[in-house]
């Protein structure tokens, strides 16, 4: 990690905040029929244009047209320490004007997507058809941190410790900040499909989808102050201003540098909107064995997405808090993943229709900032079923579930509490109401149950390897001085040894020493619910 990460606020955490299925970037529910069959690989339906894009060739022929709306309300968890569980730093906080009660805390996220529109249009002949899909392909919402994330406050938290070894003795026990951020993220997208019935019983097709993404990520850290034994909250310029008098009186040329050590402090602010463009293509097959055995597949290439950043702030103020990823008109890798899709739809009975199927997302294969795709073992896969039954001519009920795996491992380096996602099952049910022969009304509603994930790391987040990186550069600018001044009593003929300046040196770098020595393990334990309400309605004409 690069000093850069130090307060890389909300925004990857909000990039993959999706109230949606699906994998890391990508959204499969794309209907209000998918919320009540969550198996929609082999179906042949209008609002099945996304997931068999070749079984609208086997629609009635004439026009057909779906509207849904979904409703999506996630809430993203992560309970967190830094150092150890139970007496780390966490205990001794302040965050927006909160006392914090323990060193293990817990930081929530809520995101609200209450309209999260989709279209589909198709055209049948009796060989050639034509199809259009619009929907939310990636993200679909906004996403709240009222009071940040454990791996911002990790970085405040340690300040203490810094601030305790440059004065060397207890001139903090506590740290204040205030701390906010939020972001919404849409990836829009518009597709075209044609397909061909090759036979009979088997058709074709390729279409081209247009992704628009539009995203804005707002948030900072500021105020951020050392509590002294007295419980007063002080800034930590101000806190460290009697020390840096000092050193500047003793050696003027350490100024300076303890002023840099207090840039660290400063205010971090972060309002960047990211915009950019991709193309999906994307081929289909679809065969129709018999009146019982349907069996489609689906393949999307890769989609290259740059999005270029318009920032009004960015890092302000703070030495360890370059957020490049984010700097105005910089453009950033953000690539959705190739996806395959298969499945197969059984009717034992005209009522009745079973599916299954699965997908596998290629997201090692997607480029994202950082190369973070590296980080990944595997694939993300997903197996799903679901089941139809037409009680009578105007009601049918279904039901469906769905597995997803993401290719994480062990302590993923490619997850953090600002951006993860966790193994999951998603169950749906719903119905679909016949109002006529031409008109169907869907209505559905699916809840994904989440699995834990655990990270335990033995440097939270890059801490001591970003603190590392500024006393680096602290521990050459004072050696060189301290050589400078050497060689100064040199050639006056007076022994380094006995220049008390030479003390200074020696306490500076102690000081640089126990800082580097201190603990900085954490954990993380990331948790996720979601929850989405379906509605749409169906026109044949």
């Amino acid at each position: 990690m690069k000093t850069r990460q130090l307060f890389t606020l909300a925004a990857l955490a909000l990039a993959s905040t999706t109230a949606m299925a699906g994998g890391y970037l990508t959204n499969t529910n794309q209907n209000a029929a998918f919320g009540r069959n969550l198996s929609q690989e082999a179906m042949i339906d209008v609002m099945a244009t996304y997931a068999n894009p070749a079984g609208v060739g086997f629609l009635a022929p004439g026009w057909h047209f779906a509207f849904s709306n979904q409703s999506a309300f996630q809430t993203r968890t992560a309970e967190s320490w830094f150092v150890h569980p139970e007496q780390g730093p966490f205990a001794h906080g302040i965050v927006n004007g909160e006392q914090n009660t323990a060193a293990t805390k817990k930081y929530k996220g809520t995101a609200k997507a209450p309209i999260i529109p989709s279209i589909d249009l198709a055209y049948v002949q009796d060989r050639w058809s034509l199809a259009f899909h619009f929907g939310v392909v990636g993200g679909g919402g906004k996403c709240e941190f009222s009071d940040g994330l454990g791996s911002f406050e990790s970085k405040v938290a340690l300040l203490p410790t810094v601030m305790n070894a440059f004065a060397g003795g207890q001139a903090a026990t506590g740290y204040a900040m205030e701390t906010y951020m939020r972001g919404k993220q849409y990836y829009f997208g518009g597709q075209i499909n044609g397909s061909y019935k090759v036979t009979d019983n088997l058709n074709v097709a390729v279409g081209l989808r247009g992704v628009y993404a539009s995203s804005n990520y707002y948030g900072y850290v500021r105020n951020m102050q050392v509590v002294t034994p007295q419980g007063a909250q002080v800034p930590v310029k101000e806190a460290m201003t009697p020390m840096i008098t000092q050193l500047a009186q003793a050696v003027p040329q350490l100024a300076p540098v303890m002023t840099n050590i207090a840039g660290v402090a400063g205010d971090v602010n972060l309002n960047c909107d990211q915009k950019g463009f991709g193309l999906t293509p994307i081929i289909g097959i679809d065969w129709r064995i018999n009146d019982h055995w349907n069996v489609a597949a689906k393949y999307e290439f890769k989609t290259r997405m740059r999005l270029e950043n318009e920032s009004g702030e960015s890092a302000s103020g703070s030495a360890l808090a370059q957020l490049d990823e984010y700097q105005d008109g910089k453009k950033v890798a953000a690539d959705l993943p190739a996806i395959l899709y298969v499945g197969a739809q059984y009717s034992p009975i005209e009522k009745v229709r079973i599916n299954a199927g699965g997908h596998v997302y290629f997201d090692k294969q997607a480029t994202q900032y950082g190369h973070r795709e590296e980080y990944l073992d595997g694939p993300t896969w997903e197996i799903t079923a679901g089941a139809e039954y037409d009680i009578n001519d105007i009601v049918t009920v279904s039901a469906g579930w769905q597995t997803t795996n993401y290719g994480l491992g062990d302590n993923s380096r490619y997850l953090s509490d600002m951006s993860f996602v966790c193994n999951s099952n998603s169950v749906g049910l719903g119905a679909r109401f016949h109002v006529s022969k031409k008109v169907a009304l869907d209505v559905s509603y699916f809840k994904t149950l989440y699995k834990h994930y655990d990270k335990y790391q033995e440097d939270y987040n890059g801490i001591k390897q970003n603190f590392g990186g500024l006393l680096s550069g602290v521990k050459t600018q004072v050696e060189s001085i301290a050589q400078d001044i050497a060689a100064e009593d040199m050639a006056q003929g007076i022994n380094p040894q006995t220049d008390p300046r030479m003390g200074i040196f020696q306490q500076l770098g102690g000081a640089m020493e126990q800082i580097a020595a201190a603990p900085t393990p954490g954990h993380d334990r990331l948790h996720r619910t979601n929850d989405v309400f379906c509605v749409g309605v169906s026109v044949s004409f």
